[in-house]
């Protein structure tokens, strides 16, 4: 997104700023402010936590431990795989454990889907206005259009980053996300999805405002024997939201290996 189309974004958002909402007409309820640029707090940065609610995401294999920049080895016996899904987890796994690193979307500067998005490392912020709300990251120029109080495009056509409705419950804005493709994956171990997965995200403010929670669960019956939940959080922070081009930045990222990057055999002018 350019800087342009970026400001003016915001200078909307300005003008029109979070919007009362109601569940009761007798009792409105301010919409929560979570507007700032956040960063992430997590135990393994890049991967979900758990929560206490349902089974828990793939996780690392506890034999193999992230250390650094070293291999990302999932625990491929997690039961909310289907044998499918497990096996080609496996030979992921198998892959990072033996010098061939399995590389994330977005280090290959492809949108990484949702959930994934949810655990970027980058900084990202949401622009609440009055029927739609905005996630930015910095990686990428990616955007998230969530609009609010509407129903689910009837469009079939799958994308990246699929069709996602929202609401407010009280403090809470309730996102909801169907219609993905299956060319992104569900986690920074690569774990597979379909394009059959719905997602629900829940963002919330702490009571003092400084840290964002996100609970999110997953259901996928082409990926998953079950649903499955987990958590994330972001802390406010003070940095100036600086874009990110990945292929126009292509530095060394801590890959063990070079990795191709799209390239434009023809100019666009």
């Amino acid at each position: 997104m350019s800087g342009f189309r970026y400001v003016a974004i915001l200078l909307f958002v300005a003008a029109v700023g979070p919007t009362a909402a109601a569940s009761d007409p007798e009792k409105p309820h301010k919409v929560p402010d979570f507007s700032g640029v956040w960063s992430h707090t997590w135990k393994l940065p890049g991967a979900f936590d758990a929560t206490a609610h349902g089974p828990a995401p793939v996780g690392e294999d506890p034999k193999h431990p992230h250390r650094d920049n070293g291999p990302w080895a999932a625990d491929w016996t997690n039961p909310i795989l289907t044998p499918q899904t497990r096996e080609r987890l496996k030979k992921i796994t198998e892959g990072e454990l033996n010098e061939n690193p399995h590389d994330e979307a977005s280090t290959k500067c492809l949108p990484p889907g949702v959930p994934s998005i949810l655990g970027m490392r980058d900084f990202t912020q949401v622009v609440q206005g009055k029927n739609k709300v905005w996630i930015l990251y910095s990686r990428d120029h990616h955007v998230r259009h969530i609009y609010l109080d509407a129903k689910h495009s009837t469009d079939t056509k799958r994308t990246w980053l699929g069709d996602s409705v929202g609401h407010y419950e009280g403090d809470t804005l309730v996102i909801d996300t169907i219609g993905q493709n299956d060319k992104t994956e569900t986690d920074r171990f690569g774990t597979p999805h379909s394009d059959q997965i719905h997602v629900i995200e829940r963002y919330r403010l702490s009571r003092d405002g400084k840290q964002l929670d996100v609970d999110f669960k997953v259901s996928d019956p082409g990926a998953f024997t079950t649903e499955w939940s987990a958590h994330v959080a972001y802390v406010r922070d003070r940095a100036f939201f600086e874009e990110n081009a990945c292929a126009e930045n292509n530095g060394g990222h801590g890959i063990r290996r070079e990795i191709d990057m799209p390239i434009a055999e023809k100019p666009d002018f």
